[in-house]
């Protein structure tokens, strides 16, 4: 797949990595030179669309294969070509057939383990090799979609009629919510055992569509997109909450993988909940603010494979389900009119980042585990979103290169100093 979900999906360039760093900036002179505006290099929430994200990648692609590289579409890597605790190639097969009896074993002088937060195939295959997998924490949530027209007028007041679809005098409106949970008299444990929490808007798509990210019929999973005019009559958000090993453990979740069975037993839940078909189960935030179900037909909605009407209080733990409704009561005291019958909460957000990191060198990038492997990107922990991601891919490449003995040069006199070589930072 060419990119991961925010890549392919919405394409966000906002990072936390610093906006004007010489990585950061690399990154984005990069995209521009092959075919994105240069509006990103200037705006404060960079922003390409889906639209413009195809050609892009394309021209990407092209580029490559100019330079000798070799593309292959419709093949899965099976599992990794290991000798003497060496990786030195992987074995791979043609994903349209479910056969693997035909696979083929290619050698590399090195791996570079690029893969979305969500294989959690390619995790289950690395367990095989014994390698260390970390769970790290993540967040939870649902999506919350609103008329945009309501937005604007919650952001802009009287210059609301000047938005336009997005071509008018003012922006498209969006905003960003981030709340710090305290129990009752400032007792940060409001669930046995939990610690403090934050909820917090996460990938906020103004005038977008809710989307489906699940593969698996068994399984519900969505997130948000905007086309690059965001014109839509809607905006959407995912409102989620952070979780740790100690939720985790709390469903009987244990192991390395024990944040992917996590989000698997929600994803499942929502999945019943709607029925099957990839069907998402949604609720009025009235409704799910006084845990009742009076709205059998809910509003309208962005996301087009259908929604049915649920009781999404069914669908967390209590500690979970109580820190959104109050998180979404301090929302609303600072956006008034977030609470509103127009509103709709769609089930369920779960693939924020990666659920596991999976342990590096902070020096050569290379896995603590197996010599020859680079776990890189997002799947690896590392990142999260795409600037994040090609900048922690840039450090490795450097880093990939100099092993082998094609660069003996300084990687920050180019870069400037890695700030995550070794952890996530997004």
């Amino acid at each position: 797949m060419r990119g991961g979900a925010g890549t392919w999906s919405d394409g966000k360039l906002v990072t936390r990595i610093g906006r004007n760093s010489g990585s950061v900036l690399a990154v984005m002179k990069t995209l521009v030179h092959f075919g994105a505006p240069e509006n990103i290099l200037v705006d404060g929430k960079p922003h390409l669309g889906t639209d413009r994200l195809i050609p892009l990648l394309r021209n990407f692609r092209q580029h490559l294969e100019s330079l000798g590289v070799t593309i292959r579409f419709g093949t899965k890597v099976n599992d990794l070509v290991v000798e003497d605790a060496t990786v030195v190639g992987v074995e791979v097969s043609d994903s349209r057939e479910k056969s693997e009896h035909n696979s083929q074993k290619l050698r590399y002088d090195a791996v570079v383990l690029a893969v979305g937060h969500s294989a959690r195939d390619v995790y289950q295959m690395l367990l095989s090799h014994n390698m260390d997998l970390v769970p790290k924490d993540f967040a939870v949530g649902l999506r919350i979609e609103h008329p945009q027209e309501l937005i604007n007028s919650i952001q802009y007041s009287s210059l609301a009629a000047e938005v336009h679809k997005g071509r008018g005098k003012v922006p498209v409106a969006d905003y960003k919510v981030v709340k710090y949970l305290m129990g009752e008299d400032g007792d940060t444990s409001f669930d046995s055992g939990a610690t403090s929490r934050s909820c917090y808007s996460f990938c906020m798509c103004p005038g977008g569509q809710v989307v489906l990210t699940s593969t698996n019929p068994s399984e519900i999973c969505i997130n948000g997109m905007s086309f690059s005019r965001r014109s839509s009559r809607w905006a959407n958000a995912a409102l989620v909450i952070t979780v740790s090993s100690k939720d985790f453990k709390a469903l009987n979740c244990d192991g390395p993988l024990a944040g992917v069975e996590f989000q698997r037993e929600f994803e499942r839940k929502a999945a019943m909940m709607g029925g099957g078909n990839f069907v998402v189960p949604v609720q009025t935030v009235t409704d799910f603010m006084e845990n009742k179900l009076s709205v059998t037909s809910p509003p309208p909605s962005s996301y087009r494979l259908g929604v049915k009407t649920a009781n999404l209080h069914e669908l967390f733990p209590l500690h979970i389900t109580e820190a959104l409704q109050r998180s979404i009561s301090m929302f609303d005291e600072e956006l008034p009119g977030f609470i509103s019958k127009d509103a709709l909460l769609h089930g369920v957000e779960t693939r924020t980042s990666s659920p596991i990191q999976i342990p590096r060198s902070g020096d050569t990038y290379e896995s603590t585990s197996l010599r020859g492997l680079y776990p890189i990107g997002e799947g690896a922990g590392y990142a999260g979103g795409i600037v994040s991601a090609a900048v922690d891919g840039m450090y490795a490449g450097f880093a990939v290169a100099k092993s082998l003995g094609l660069y003996s040069g300084d990687i920050e006199s180019i870069l400037g100093k890695a700030q995550f070589a070794g952890s996530a930072k997004y």
